[in-house]
């Protein structure tokens, strides 16, 4: 949500400070050793098959003047397994490097390593929140990358923690553009003899598309406008329904969600009665705005300390909220395979969506038929 340049710049050294160098790919190859694709579905809860990569290019809409700083997370090639996750500071610009001297969150991904040999794959952007920064979850690009999906994520010029320059009227009509923007440009790449991205998309299926707060209306809208966009993962805000949309949607909201409050909360649950197609709903019990987010695990808190620590419920109460990274495994096993069944049609993901995940903490609908 909208945040004051002050609170903003503020949350510039909470937010970078949960970056560490640590980890490498801890998928698991085929049964054979080699780096094609299982022959089964991989667990939706676990990590996929493959290492992961991270890479990143600046690109540069002429037609609207914006630069889209892109990070990219994608499967690598199994040389990469048991390599050195890419240090925090590769994230951040030289200067602020040492923002992440106290960092926390474990990182896998390897920089500028090689594609997986099986390629190409399918791509899903990631739209961070107003305020936010594209790496903001790291836990569920990675994890998706390591399932065999290319996932792009711009920074929104404007809109992130290094630049709050924009208008909430303004950002509404470039966010989106923002995205399809980049779903362009890596379709054309693609197809580029010589580019660096030559052969990793695969045009034959559609794209997925995921976003935490303004980043989840930014997900509404793209697949509100692009009938490319098949699946939709909006998490702590609703967004656009137009009369072309067709994604298969789950979105996910947190029931003490005090930065969008029980308004925003009914936004989310009216999207869903929307959604014309497959759609899913996860209300997380005690979760708060950014328990989608890593933005929580200093300690520190963001802001009001929306999902950190202790707060109260719209009714006053008291209460601690759950853990984020038991939010992060719902993200993450509902994401892949929401992703895996409607993007690659891997019909054993329908019981992972029908399913209940975590019933303590999640009250969940599901949809498929409808």
């Amino acid at each position: 949500m909208n945040r004051t340049p002050a609170v903003a710049r503020s949350l510039v050294v909470v937010l970078v400070s949960l970056l560490v160098v640590s980890g490498c790919g801890d998928g698991t190859s085929s049964g054979d050793g080699s780096t094609g694709a299982p022959t089964a579905a991989p667990d939706a809860a676990e990590a996929g098959p493959y290492p992961v990569g991270v890479t990143r290019i600046e690109l540069y809409d002429e037609a609207r003047d914006r630069v889209l700083l892109t990070e990219v997370w994608y499967p690598a090639a199994e040389s990469a397994r048991g390599l050195p996750a890419a240090p925090a500071t590769s994230y951040l610009p030289p200067d602020l490097g040492f923002l992440a001297d106290d960092s926390t969150i474990a990182l896998v991904a390897v920089r500028d390593v090689p594609l997986a040999a099986d390629g190409p794959f399918p791509m899903i952007a990631f739209s961070h929140g107003s305020g936010g920064i594209r790496f903001q979850n790291t836990f569920q690009t990675e994890h998706l990358a390591s399932h065999g999906f290319v996932v792009v994520a711009p920074d929104h010029q404007g809109n992130t923690f290094f630049d709050s320059t924009g208008t909430t009227a303004g950002l509404q009509e470039d966010r989106p553009l923002d995205v399809i923007y980049v779903l362009d440009r890596f379709s054309e790449f693609t197809g580029e003899q010589g580019n660096a991205f030559e052969g990793w998309i695969d045009l034959g299926k559609g794209f997925g598309i995921t976003g935490h707060s303004f980043g989840a209306f930014t997900t509404m809208a793209v697949a509100s406008m692009d009938s490319r966009i098949v699946a939709a993962l909006p998490m702590a805000l609703g967004g656009p329904v137009s009369d072309t949309y067709s994604a298969a949607t789950l979105l996910m909201l947190a029931t003490v969600d005090n930065t969008i409050g029980p308004e925003g909360n009914d936004g989310v649950r009216e999207t869903f009665e929307r959604v014309p197609g497959p759609r899913f709903l996860a209300e997380l019990v005690d979760a708060g705005h950014f328990s989608f987010s890593f933005a929580c695990q200093t300690g520190l808190g963001i802001g009001d300390g929306d999902g950190c620590g202790t707060s109260t419920r719209f009714d006053g109460s008291p209460v601690t909220f759950i853990s984020d990274m038991r939010v992060w495994d719902l993200v993450n096993t509902y994401s892949a395979a929401l992703f895996g069944r409607y993007i690659n049609g891997v019909e054993e993901y329908d019981e992972v969506l029908a399913t209940t995940l975590d019933p303590e903490v999640n009250r969940y609908v599901a949809d498929p038929n409808r």
